[in-house]
């Protein structure tokens, strides 16, 4: 070939068309916000869908700034009217009752779940998903203190208490708070793969378990039985909580309490209504300021309950430990 041949094929080269294959379209995110949302429920994901490369936007009714339940300010990406329509929606919880009864939430909801593949809650961002009836007739989890109230105000939903998710379809509710992290990554999961998900889980230094892992709902606190009265006191008396932990077989938590009651009569106080409740046995302490009681869960196993109350300190208050422990 002579070199002005060589020359024109050279320049005519970008003339032909290569038939790349385009980008394939990025998994699209919305999630809803509303003042009272509680800051890892969506920022937590957040973090989860945006290290998977998906296109992650938020949403709220009028798209202005919302304040979360620490008072924290965020602006919004969207309002109803001009959100895009997304593959995943993700309900966050903190103060929901608002949202849940907001029927522009809810109209908002219905229309968006119907095209969507992925639709999420965390925490007790469950009301707001239920008030939908989108989870009629399904199983669902929530915030492990939210429990009952589901289950009460949401009679046709099946509540879930020993997992940290529960996938039913395209819906996905998870437990509390930082299981809102496990859960996205399970979303990643169903959308990417588990090799993905395990990969954003590496890079945020988090110990992903894809079967499940801690599951606040089975700690011991969940079992324990108090007496069917309101604990109500003077209106000089302030119990404060200090701590509170164990595990699936015990568990702790110590209160504060500032009361014009001495510790012996604040115990006598609870004895009272406990010894009124017939499924508890009240057991006999030589110590006034010592009281137990044994019961059966409603859940199963046999537990024992006791209150300890110590000294009073300079300040008038005292502490009291209250303590919950499987018999069998």
């Amino acid at each position: 070939m002579k070199p002005l041949r060589w020359l024109l094929a050279i320049l005519l080269l970008p003339l032909v068309p290569t038939h790349a294959e385009p980008s394939p379209a990025k998994t699209r995110v919305a999630i809803l916000m509303f003042d009272g949302v509680e800051i890892i429920d969506f920022a937590g994901p957040y973090e989860v869908f945006g290290q998977a490369g998906f296109d992650v936007h938020t949403v709220s009714r009028d798209g202005k700034a919302v304040k979360t339940a620490m008072d924290l300010s965020v602006n919004v990406d969207h309002s109803f009217a001009d959100a895009p329509a997304a593959d995943i929606i993700l309900v966050p919880g903190g103060d929901v009752e608002a949202a849940a009864k907001d029927e522009a939430t809810r109209a908002w909801l219905l229309k968006n779940a119907a095209s969507a593949t992925q639709v999420m809650s965390v925490c007790t961002g469950s009301d707001i998903l239920a008030n939908t009836g989108l989870l009629d007739g399904q199983k669902a989890t929530t915030f492990h203190a939210h429990f009952n109230h589901m289950a009460k105000n949401y009679p046709k939903v099946t509540v879930v208490r020993d997992q940290r998710w529960v996938q039913a379809g395209k819906l996905v509710t998870s437990a509390g708070l930082a299981s809102g992290i496990d859960t996205a990554l399970h979303v990643v999961a169903n959308v990417r793969g588990t090799e993905a998900a395990r990969s954003v889980a590496m890079h945020l230094e988090y110990a992903w378990s894809p079967d499940g892992g801690f599951i606040r709902g089975l700690m011991a606190d969940q079992f324990m039985r108090m007496p069917e009265k309101p604990l109500a006191f003077d209106h000089g008396t302030k119990v404060t909580q200090l701590s509170s932990l164990g595990d699936t077989k015990y568990w702790e938590t110590a209160y504060r309490v500032e009361s014009p009651m001495d510790p012996a009569a604040f115990v006598a106080h609870v004895r009272a209504l406990a010894v009124d409740d017939k499924a508890l046995h009240v057991l006999d302490l030589p110590d006034a300021k010592q009281l137990a009681w044994e019961y059966t869960a409603e859940r199963g196993g046999q537990w024992r309950l006791s209150l300890a109350a110590g000294d009073k300190q300079a300040d008038g208050s005292y502490r009291v430990v209250a303590k919950v422990t499987r018999l069998m």
